[in-house]
């Protein structure tokens, strides 16, 4: 969100309430609108943190406009011209014979054109998702949208033996991804204490040398500390393109960045042998996946980075909910008894 308001554009979030009911199809749906208003809260709360302006981005929920005559409309053009096949989009369509999930991708595309996006992002695993709306929107006589895609953050357990560094060919991004359906121990939650965070990711599976997309611990890395440490280095240098609004309603302490004192200018990172004492400072992540690869950096090393960085990074987020009655109003209403 970060780099697409730096790039000029006007992010929209969309709360996918009524595809969430269709997906799970289980939980009725005044659970998922307390469910939608969790995210709301948490969503808001997570890019104040990264220093972005809560009035710089639109929210819209899929129901404002689900309901309504165009929608319907919409909806009848483009269910004539698929296949059941063409609904096989979700990884749920084969997990169930329930008919609502099949169409989950149906609301997908046709979100595109009610929140008059151009171009719609989301993690890899949306892929198939992506496809179908490029293939049907212009059968309904409607202008492609462009789509990007993201790596999704590993879970922090092996999914299978061949996920570890002695296969030959690293696994898929998304054969493994962090999910909530997943067991308490392979997922990190933005409200974790810090001694969970410490204990899920000490506990984690994390082989010496791992460099493949399986290792959770090294994916946290890659995909959430490093581009946050690359950020709020290039904005201490007043490197914020377009945005510049950005990190005004951050305090000082907020922006510490994530090297050590002695480091060279220019470092975005810095870490410590925890056996030897030595400090480690890296200008880019190649170079940091380098080291793990030819063993500089040790299992312990990394892990002891990833929670001092991630309990560093969840701070924030955890003082606003426990200073926010109503967040935690919602959250009792939309996680009963702390289920997530």
């Amino acid at each position: 969100m970060v780099d697409f308001l730096r790039a000029g554009l006007q992010p929209i979030i969309l709360y996918v309430d009524i595809y969430a009911l269709l997906v799970n199809y289980v939980h009725p749906m005044p659970l998922v609108q307390n469910r939608l208003s969790y995210y709301r809260q948490l969503t808001t709360t997570v890019l104040r943190s990264l220093g972005v302006s809560p009035e710089q981005i639109t929210h819209i929920d899929e129901s404002s406009y689900a309901y309504t005559e165009a929608f319907i409309q919409e909806f009848h053009k483009l269910i004539v011209t698929m296949r059941r096949t063409d609904a096989h989009c979700t990884s749920e369509v084969a997990e169930t014979e329930m008919l609502s999930p099949l169409l989950c991708c149906i609301h997908q595309t046709l979100g595109e054109i009610f929140t008059g996006m151009d171009i719609q992002f989301g993690g890899l695993d949306q892929y198939e998702l992506f496809t179908h709306s490029a293939k049907f929107l212009p059968l309904i006589n409607h202008q492609p949208r462009e789509h990007i895609m993201n790596n999704m953050v590993p879970s922090l357990k092996y999914s299978s033996p061949d996920s570890s560094p002695s296969s030959s060919t690293p696994s898929s991004p998304i054969s493994s991804k962090m999910s909530s359906s997943q067991a308490p121990d392979a997922k990190i939650e933005f409200l974790d204490g810090p001694e969970t965070v410490h204990h899920k990711v000490s506990e984690a599976d994390c082989n010496p040398g791992d460099i493949t997309y399986s290792n959770g611990v090294l994916g946290i890395l890659r995909d959430i500390i490093w581009p946050i440490a690359e950020i709020r280095f290039e904005r201490s240098r007043g490197m914020v393109g377009y945005n510049s609004l950005e990190g005004k309603n951050l305090k000082a302490h907020d922006e510490e960045t994530f090297v050590f004192p002695s480091a060279p200018r220019g470092s975005v990172l810095s870490l410590c042998d925890l056996i030897t004492g030595e400090e480690r400072h890296y200008r880019t992540y190649d170079e940091i996946e380098q080291d793990y690869a030819d063993g500089i950096i040790s299992p312990n090393d990394l892990k002891n980075l990833v929670i001092g960085a991630l309990n560093r990074l969840l701070k924030p987020i955890r003082k606003t909910y426990r200073e926010s009655g109503e967040w935690q109003r919602v959250d009792e209403m939309a996680y009963p008894g702390g289920v997530y």
